[in-house]
């Protein structure tokens, strides 16, 4: 056997960028530089179908704070409770400590800088600041609650290819307005 050793370069993984065009280039060439691939969305409503679409293809979501509104954060805290395994990552932080404090608050893992990731989040954060009900917040991932007739919560395990949201909480995600059949006879 031969004592040549060969250096194995595999990607970190894959990264959705969330960021208007004109803000794109300075978080892709950093993840280029750390071996990530990236895709890119404009809003977090492209990016949330994405991952909607794809829940095991992304490891980071890197989420540009110049290119949101402050009522468009809600969808880390929905991406951190429906999808775990993703990292989210802040960007372009400068002059917005009010959205950088209410990003870190709902689950965001760290900032995004010319030199790297900066992980800077706290565990349990998010539930310390009482964002989420205490039975939310002690949930192992891929398991979820009910309640029954009686009021008990009944908490179940979600079957491979389940759903991961229902029509309403995607309607609610993306602003639509719900549709409802057409009323009785008339």
């Amino acid at each position: 056997m031969s004592g040549v050793s060969l250096p194995v370069t595999r990607p970190i993984g894959r990264a959705l960028v969330v960021a208007a065009p004109s803000a794109r280039q300075q978080p892709l060439d950093v993840l280029h530089r750390l071996g990530y691939s990236c895709a890119e969305v404009d809003d977090a409503y492209a990016a949330m179908c994405e991952l909607c679409r794809k829940p095991l293809v992304y490891r980071a979501l890197i989420v540009s704070l110049a290119s949101l509104y402050r009522e468009e954060l809600a969808f880390i805290e929905s991406v951190k409770h429906r999808f775990p395994q993703i990292e989210i990552w802040l960007t372009h932080i400068d002059g917005r400590q009010a959205a950088l404090a209410e990003s870190m608050r709902l689950g965001a893992d760290g900032l995004l800088a010319e030199d790297g990731l900066h992980r800077i989040a706290m565990a349990g954060a998010a539930a310390a600041a009482g964002t989420a009900s205490s039975e939310t917040a002690a949930q192992p991932a891929g398991e979820s609650s009910e309640t029954d007739e009686s009021g008990n919560t009944i908490e179940r395990d979600m079957a491979i290819g389940e759903p991961v949201l229902t029509a309403e909480e995607l309607r609610a995600l993306l602003h639509e307005q719900p549709t409802f059949p057409p009323s009785g006879a008339e």
